[in-house]
C-alpha cells in the first residue's frame, strides 16, 4: 500500500477534525466574557466544547494547564491510531514538543518544577530528590533531548532532528512538504521570540492562517496530518492563555 493511499484514510479523519476546529468567530464571541465560569459556559456552545469539557469555574491555573496537556495528548494518541504503523513514532514524538522549555530548564537547573509531580505523565520523570531523572527520560525515548541539554545545544533543533529520524521512507515530494511545514514553524518561532509582546497574538494568527493553507495544500500527505496537529497546538495555546488569565486575574461575580 502506498503512502498516498494509506494517508487517504488519515486525511479523511483529519479533515473531519479540521472542520471542527475553532474559528476566529468563536474566539471573538468569547472575548468579552470576563469570568472563568462564564467563559467556560459560553465556550461549550462553540467548537471549543471538547477542549473545555474537563474544566470548571473552580479550576485553577494548574488544573487548566494539566487539562490542556491532557487534551493535546489525546489528540496525538488519536492520530497515532489513524496512521500506518511506520508513522506512529513520528506522530507520538509530537507530544513532547510543548514540553521542551520545561525539560530544558529542569535539566539545566537540576530541579523540576513542583507542578510536574501532579501531571500523570510527566511525574514519572521526577526523581526522588525533585530533579528530572535522565534515566527515566531516556527510557521514554527522550534520549535526544537529554543529550542536547547536556551539551547546551538547542532543544527545538534536537527535537526536530529526532522527529526527522522517525520518518519512514517516503517519496521525495512528501518529504519536501514536511520540511516546508518545519520551516514555517521555525520561522514563526524566530519571529515570535524577536517580536514585541503586543505583536505576539498577531503572529499566532498569521501562523494559523499559513497552517490552514498548508493543510489544504498537503491533502493525502503525511504533512497534512502534522499541519492539523500543529493547528490544534496553536488553538490550545490560545485557549490556555484565555483561561489562565481569567483564573488568575478576574473575580467571579454574581451570575
Amino acid at each position: 500500500m502506498t503512502a498516498s493511499v494509506s494517508f487517504g484514510y488519515v486525511q479523511a479523519r483529519a479533515q473531519a477534525r479540521f472542520a471542527g476546529l475553532p474559528r476566529e468567530s468563536d474566539w471573538q464571541r468569547l472575548e468579552a466574557t470576563r469570568g472563568l465560569s462564564a467563559f467556560l459556559e459560553e465556550a461549550r456552545a462553540t467548537a471549543l466544547k471538547p477542549w473545555v469539557a474537563g474544566l470548571s469555574g473552580a479550576s485553577d491555573a494548574h488544573d487548566i494547564d494539566r487539562g490542556i496537556r491532557t487534551v493535546y495528548r489525546g489528540e496525538i494518541a488519536g492520530a497515532g491510531r489513524w496512521v500506518p504503523e511506520d508513522w506512529r513514532a513520528a506522530v507520538h514524538w509530537v507530544q513532547w514538543l510543548p514540553q521542551l522549555l520545561v525539560i530544558g530548564q529542569a535539566l539545566a537547573g537540576g530541579r523540576a518544577p513542583a507542578w510536574l509531580t501532579h501531571d500523570p505523565v510527566l511525574a514519572g520523570f521526577v526523581g526522588a530528590g525533585g530533579e528530572l531523572d535522565p534515566v527515566a527520560l531516556r527510557a521514554a525515548g527522550l534520549g535526544p533531548l537529554v543529550a542536547a541539554a547536556a551539551e547546551g545545544a538547542d532543544l527545538p533543533a534536537a527535537w526536530l532532528e529526532a522527529w526527522r529520524s522517525r520518518w519512514p521512507a517516503m517519496r521525495r515530494s512528501f518529504q519536501t512538504s514536511l520540511e516546508q511545514l518545519a520551516a514555517t514553524c521555525v520561522a514563526h518561532q524566530r519571529r515570535f521570540l524577536a517580536s514585541e509582546p503586543d505583536r505576539t497574538w498577531l503572529l499566532r494568527r498569521e501562523l494559523e492562517w499559513r497552517l490552514r493553507h498548508l493543510f489544504h495544500r498537503y491533502l493525502v500527505q503525511p504533512a497534512g496530518l502534522f499541519c492539523y496537529l500543529t493547528l490544534v497546538g496553536v488553538g490550545l495555546e490560545r485557549l490556555r492563555g484565555a483561561l489562565v488569565g481569567r483564573a488568575l486575574f478576574t473575580t467571579e461575580g454574581p451570575r
